[in-house]
């Protein structure tokens, strides 16, 4: 099914807009002509104006604030009309690690306050996203960092605001997503080992193992159909089954840029002990425009020397 196939999208916020995942939806929000509002603690279009040119970055309308501070948020929809709700904002891994009280705050009471402004406000519907990091792995069958921990409290507190109050959501659970603009993050060497071969710098991937690649304009294109379906419940999905080894990757890039000096890792980094499913995914908006390995890691090349040469890396 075709993008333009899709059932219309209300008017949606996003938060955390000025993030990589934020950029990359809002673009393909922009592409569909939906009504969109930016949300963020800082009116940051870096990313956005990365991707699709400063004159249409700048036509996005931006509300800033703090997602943890009293009715903010709430003001904010009121504000902006929207009747979808697209939370996005989180600290990553290392932020987490680093300040475990602010990214409690952030990752969990900024989830309460999304929450509550959708029951308040009676939305549509709540599309976020947590992460394979909630997914238990290692001795303790357990989240295996404080991020995952938050998240995993994120997919609960999104059940039972639909079990008390009916607020229907769906949960999104990323891997390791790449594209331009991914910066920052744990995962965030894979989009850097892509650029380094772009540019024939030499780049040493920090670590090994297996997970799920996803290129950022499939993920894109998942949320954009999701705020489009017709969401009941609180369905949590994994976007991707298919895993495949890092040192697949560096070949993959290699394809793409042969000689590309991407020197590999020997230290493994942990993953879920559990089997992916995508199972309510699939059966909310059926198939997609899956992106293979090679055609996204080339989309990402591309996308790198547009924005070298002055030019919106999606053109």
């Amino acid at each position: 099914m075709s993008a333009s196939a899709t059932p219309p999208i209300p008017p949606v916020l996003v938060t955390g807009a000025a993030g990589f995942l934020g950029a990359w939806t809002i673009a393909h929000l922009l592409r569909r002509g939906a009504a969109v509002t930016a949300f963020d603690i800082e009116p940051d279009r870096r990313r956005l104006t990365q991707l699709v040119g400063e004159p249409s970055a700048a036509t996005v309308p931006w509300i800033t604030g703090d997602i943890t501070a009293g009715t903010v948020l709430h003001s904010a929809m009121e504000r902006s009309g929207a009747r979808a709700l697209l939370h996005l904002a989180a600290l990553q891994i290392p932020a987490c690690r680093a300040n475990p009280v602010l990214g409690a705050e952030v990752n969990v009471i900024g989830q309460l306050r999304a929450f509550e402004a959708a029951r308040a406000l009676g939305l549509e519907k709540v599309v976020y996203t947590s992460s394979i990091a909630a997914l238990p792995r290692g001795a303790l069958a357990a989240p295996g960092n404080l991020y995952g921990v938050f998240k995993r409290a994120a997919e609960d507190i999104a059940k039972v605001y639909c079990q008390d109050h009916g607020v229907p959501s769906l949960g999104l659970r990323p891997y390791v997503v790449y594209g331009v603009g991914r910066d920052a993050g744990e995962t965030a060497p894979i989009t850097t080992a892509i650029r380094a071969a772009a540019f024939g710098e030499d780049y040493a991937m920090p670590f090994a193992g297996s997970g799920a690649f996803q290129y950022a304009a499939e993920v894109a294109d998942i949320i954009v159909r999701c705020l489009g379906a017709p969401i009941a419940g609180a369905a949590v999905a994994d976007l991707s089954t298919t895993t495949v080894t890092v040192d697949d990757v560096i070949a993959a890039i290699r394809r793409q840029v042969p000689g590309a000096r991407i020197v590999p890792s020997a230290e493994p980094r942990p993953a879920p002990a559990v089997a992916f499913d995508d199972g309510p995914l699939r059966r909310l908006i059926g198939d997609w425009g899956r992106v293979s390995l090679d055609e996204g890691i080339a989309a990402t090349i591309r996308a790198f020397r547009r924005v070298a040469a002055g030019h919106p890396a999606l053109g």
